[in-house]
């Protein structure tokens, strides 16, 4: 694998992310006339002083940073223009400089895509927790949805598992204040906070509400856990955030040591992303050879691709992914490259659809914040982008309606990333409930990810499943 360049580092809770940290220039270029007309308004509506003057000079940075570095043609005025929109919406006077400053930047951003933003310093703060080894909080996964924040599942042993919260539940109050039009990230900020610190949530669930008060704890990730389904061994990869490769190795390592594998199972459902560096690792690891993953972007930095090396974990040996319609970007990378090279045989259902790439630039002082912007978009090495796409397994557990999961909204006349109805209609299809007949695993999908293991070709698989109807 070619030797990784510093490269820019961000967070997100479904991303593909560039590790370390770009500074913004500190001597912009002359403001366009939109931009002039922004700060103008903006120096109208805020409360004057040091810190106003220092917002009002960051929103020619931050936006020509935005028009030099996204990943696709920019138009600066128009950035301006939806700004501006929410500064003349404020009376006179009175406003909070820092607060209408990242609200109108973020307006501003999520015009362009749903993971571009400005991070306040709590946010910023946040982002780098996310990527140590604990951080503070309740220990729940959590996504967008219904004006809300819905539990995709709580962590074993945290204060959230503890207190009874169970996936689909919705989060609709922190504190007493709504997280309807926050982004996902203000809300994920709102529930953290420093360990033995007390926060009310308020719950929707089956209709009803109620509040609880729960005691924040510091949570430790386990990134890698494995388990041995006879001869298979399943590692579940949760997150890319962390030194994640080198858990799996271990993990490898520490399973070899009490039965040879003879197939694997990569299972990466539900895993949101993480970081760029860790995903291209993991999937070299499982790749002799051929390319990884190729980036492409406006600027020369994101104009680059990867190439496998020699190494192997368990070369020859067998393998499965598995995917959902949570797992996205760094683990649609890995699911792309192993797919595209024919390392592994896909399954689940189709995936997110993020194939975007986020880089964190600093604004100078820790208390400016940063900007999160997308870069680049990634490609898997037959070419082919995951963004709004999704990874399509090469089987599908058809999960029935009643129990999908739900994903963030991509309009109502769009399918949602990951949604079934648009895999084709060749597919091959499996009800994952039919599977534990074959073979009784933890769970009906990685039931059929051993059965097919077991039975070593698609057809006899499908043979056994359908003699078990």
């Amino acid at each position: 694998m070619r030797r990784f360049l510093p490269t820019l580092r961000a967070s997100v809770a479904t991303g593909l992310l560039l590790a370390g940290t770009a500074a913004l220039a500190q001597t912009p270029p002359a403001p366009d006339p939109a931009v002039t007309a922004l700060q103008e308004a903006y120096a109208l509506k805020v409360t004057p002083g040091p810190q106003a003057d220092q917002y009002r000079e960051l929103f020619a940075t931050v936006l020509q940073r935005v028009q030099r570095s996204y990943a696709t043609e920019v138009d600066l005025p128009a950035l301006a223009a939806e700004a501006q929109k929410v500064v003349e919406r404020r009376a006179d006077g009175g406003a909070n400089p820092a607060a209408l400053f990242g609200e109108a930047v973020n307006a501003a951003l999520q015009t362009l895509d749903p993971y571009s933003r400005y991070l306040d310093p709590r946010a910023r703060g946040n982002e780098r927790e996310s990527f140590g080894p604990g951080f503070g909080g309740l220990g729940l996964q959590v996504e967008a949805s219904e004006g809300a924040v819905r539990v995709v599942e709580p962590i074993p042993g945290s204060p959230a598992e503890r207190a009874g919260l169970r996936t689909g539940d919705l989060i609709v109050r922190v504190d007493e204040q709504p997280l309807a039009g926050l982004p996902l990230s203000d809300a994920i900020a709102r529930m953290r906070g420093e360990p033995g610190t007390v926060v009310a949530i308020t719950v929707r669930r089956t209709g009803e509400e109620f509040t609880v008060s729960l005691t924040r704890d510091t949570i430790r990730r386990q990134a890698v856990r494995w388990t041995l389904e006879g001869e298979v061994l399943v590692l579940r990869v949760s997150t890319f955030s962390g030194a994640v490769t080198a858990a799996l190795k271990q993990a490898v390592t520490e399973a070899s040591a009490a039965r040879a594998p003879q197939a694997v199972v990569l299972d990466l459902r539900g895993n949101p992303g993480g970081l760029l560096t860790e995903a291209v690792r993991m999937a070299d690891a499982f790749l002799g050879q051929g390319e990884i993953v190729s980036l492409r972007g406006r600027t020369a930095s994101n104009q680059r691709s990867w190439q496998a090396d020699a190494a192997e974990l368990l070369p020859g040996v067998p393998m499965v992914g598995m995917v959902d319609r949570r797992s996205a970007s760094a683990s649609e990378l890995v699911a792309a490259a192993l797919q595209d090279n024919g390392r592994a045989f896909v399954m689940g259902q189709r995936s997110f659809g993020k194939g975007s790439v986020q880089t964190t630039f600093g604004l100078g002082d820790e208390a400016r914040g940063a900007l999160k912007l997308t870069t680049a978009f990634y490609h898997g090495p037959s070419g082919r982008s995951v963004h709004h796409a999704g990874v399509t397994p090469d089987l599908e557990l058809h999960v029935p309606p009643r129990t999908e999961a739900r994903g963030e909204a991509w309009g109502q006349d769009q399918p949602a990333p990951g949604d079934a109805r648009a895999l084709p209609a060749s597919q091959a299809r499996v009800d994952p409930g039919r599977c534990a007949a074959v073979y009784k695993a933890a769970d009906p999908a990685l039931s059929c990810a051993v059965a097919y293991l077991r039975s070593r070709t698609l057809d006899a698989f499908l043979g056994a499943v359908a003699e078990r109807r």
